[in-house]
Formats: C-alpha cells, structure tokens, sequence
C-alpha cells in the first residue's frame, strides 16, 4: 500500500511540510484482500479497520458533544471539498465526507528508498496501479523493520508520517481528527490534493507515472488552496498573505535540496570508485549543511525550516522531494501560458492528454508540446 505530502512532518517542526505527505494506496485495498500477498492482506484489514470507525461529517457536526476544534476541522474541509469540486472541477467521490477519531499523530509511516550512490529510485510493485515508490504501514514498528531490511541492502532510506491515503476513488476516505491542528491553508492543500488523485492518476506502467502523479498533485493542491483562501477572504487578505509566505519558503528548501542533488550527481556520474564517492558525498552534506546555517535568513522568511537538521539528509530523503518537486515550473507553465491561468480548464486538458496519451507516453511530454506548439503561447 502505497502513499502521498502525506504527513506532515513539518508540523513535528520537519520540513517536509513543503511536500503534501499524504498517500497512494496502492489499490482498493478490500479487493487487495483477495491476492495472496501478505502485505496487502494485513493492512488492508488494518486500514478497513479504520475506516469502520467513521462518521458522516454531517453526522458529527449534528453532534452538540463534537469538540469545537473538531468541529472547526469539519467545516473547513467541507468548505474546501465543495470549492474543488464546484471551481476546480475534481472529480466528485465520497471522500471527505466522514470522519475517523484516531488517537495518534499520523495515519501510518511510509518507508522510502534510493540506491546509496545514484538516484536510482526503489519502487514496489502493487496490484492494480503498478510499481510506486514508496510502501506504507499502519504500524511505525512495521515500517523500521522494512526500513532495516533495505539498509541492510545498502541502500539510503527514510520512513516518514503520512496523514492521509488516497484510495483512487476505491474507497471513501476519511478525515481524522489529528487533523484538528492544520490550519485552514493545509486542510484545504490537503483535501485538493487528494482530490486530484481520484480524478486523474497515471497507472505505473506508464513511464514518469509516480512523478507525474505527485508532482501533479501537489501543484493542484497548493495552487487551488490559494485559489480557494482568495475566494473565501480575498486575494489580498492576511490568509492569503501568509499562505504565499509559506508557499514560497516551500519552494526555496526544495531549491535548496535539489542544489545539493545536482552537487551530488555530479560525483555519482564521475567516474570515481566506490570509496571516493561516499566520500565525496559525506563531504558535500556536510558543507550544504553549513552553508544552509549560515544564510538561512537570506533564504528563507519564515522559522519553519530553521532547524532542519541538513546534516543528516541523504538520497532517499532527496528523492523525496525530487518526486513531489521535480518539475513545478512545467505544471505552472502549462496552468498559466495553455489553460490561461483557470483551473478546471487545466484539470480538463491534463486529464484528457492522460486519457487519449499512448499506452507507453509521458503526459508530460504532451504538456511540452503544446507549450511549444501555437496553442501554447509558449514560443
């Protein structure tokens, strides 16, 4: 069972807020019961589990006993559901319309991993979707035991909390109410999100599919957040204000990160042996790290990275945002210059170059042609 910016590790003070930690699960995991794999069967009863403990969102907030701060997490998504579907055009499933009361800081833990000297991505295969980069668990003593395996087989890993799976549309996914602390602009980049997974996923074999998916995923998400904080407060208000201030020191740690990858790939493609690379590479981590204590301030406007231990980062964790980061420039391109800065128009003809690609095509090749092309004012 795979996931998605699932967590959130930056509201544990982590920076991986920049990256919507939420989750694919790999395939209605009620039909996973069926196959005979192990992994799909025992957390797929975990997770049906779960989801046997929900309650109508409409239910809960009928319920005078319902806690105000829950209460306030209901109706923010509601509110954000209903915009998304209304004027970003996602498509309408059952999800977001209940609520799942769950005593912990996260839905489950995901394991991530990448070769030790390239960025050469682990991937698992899953029924239904294909291969994906990522496998999830609803116990976090699962994931380190899965974690220790693939140390073992020499490559760089991370297991991170995630705070919500998308089902593709299988199953109705819940809130939960650990939920409860998000404020407004990561309630509603969550639910859009996740949305977008149901209404367009690109299967694993496809080539680019998981970095197609995420990365698509989390332009919807932060874009349409802000789209719908402007229209609930304006596009001038403070919401709107702090929102963007966040967003952009988003981007700049993931620019920061993807400065570090390219240093790095250069000594993975050099022709260096084994040794010197490692080398190489501990003394790259190590002078990213103190630079990025020396001109924090200069990069970033905000205290929510301030203390990222960059020290201690290493392939896995910077795949992780070459996944969900890799190429936003393309999406906002293609948003602003082919869709004319509308999003359900967007939603619309991404959806259909996904639908009409070939069986073997990257949509995001289709993206770039029509950006080159005369209907793209890309020229």
């Amino acid at each position: 069972m795979p996931p998605t910016t699932a967590r959130r590790i930056a509201r544990r003070a982590s920076p991986a807020a920049a990256i919507r930690e939420s989750a694919i699960l790999a395939a209605a995991l009620g039909l996973c019961l069926l196959l005979g794999s192990c992994y799909e069967t025992s957390e797929g009863l975990r997770y049906l589990s779960i989801l046997s403990k929900s309650t109508s969102v409409d239910r809960a907030l009928a319920d005078p006993k319902t806690a105000p701060e829950l209460r306030l997490l209901l109706e923010r998504a509601r509110a954000a559901r209903s915009f998304a579907l209304e004027k970003l055009g996602l498509k309408e499933t059952r999800n977001y319309t209940s609520v799942v009361r769950l005593d912990s800081d996260r839905l489950a833990t995901v394991v991530q991993a990448c070769a030790e000297l390239s960025f050469t991505r682990y991937l698992w295969d899953y029924p239904f979707v294909g291969k994906m980069p990522y496998r999830g668990y609803f116990d976090p003593k699962d994931a380190e035991k899965e974690a220790a395996l693939l140390r073992k087989r020499g490559l760089d890993v991370i297991a991170r909390p995630v705070d919500a799976f998308s089902t593709l549309g299988w199953l109705a996914d819940p809130l939960f109410s650990f939920m409860s602390s998000y404020d407004e602009a990561d309630i509603a980049d969550l639910v859009i999100h996740e949305m977008t997974h149901a209404t367009i996923f690109l299967k694993g074999n496809r080539p680019g599919a998981e970095q197609f998916n995420e990365e698509l995923a989390t332009f919807v998400g932060r874009t349409g957040s802000l789209l719908y904080l402007a229209s609930a407060y304006g596009a001038d208000s403070s919401a709107v204000a702090a929102a963007r201030e966040d967003r952009e020191d988003a981007a700049a740690f993931a620019a920061y990160l993807a400065g570090t990858a390219k240093e790095l790939e250069a000594v993975y493609s050099s022709g260096l042996g084994d040794e010197a690379k490692r080398r190489g590479k501990a003394e790259i981590i190590a002078a990213r790290a103190e630079l990025y204590k020396k001109e924090y301030s200069s990069l970033f406007k905000g205290d929510r990275y301030k203390g990222f231990e960059m020290e201690r980062i290493n392939n896995a964790y910077l795949d992780l945002y070459r996944l969900y980061e890799g190429e936003s420039g393309l999406y906002r391109d293609y948003y602003e210059k082919a869709c004319g800065s509308d999003m359900k128009t967007f939603i619309g003809k991404v959806g259909r170059i996904v639908r009409g690609g070939k069986a073997t095509g990257d949509p995001k090749d289709g993206m770039r042609r029509e950006l080159a092309g005369p209907e793209g004012s890309g020229r």
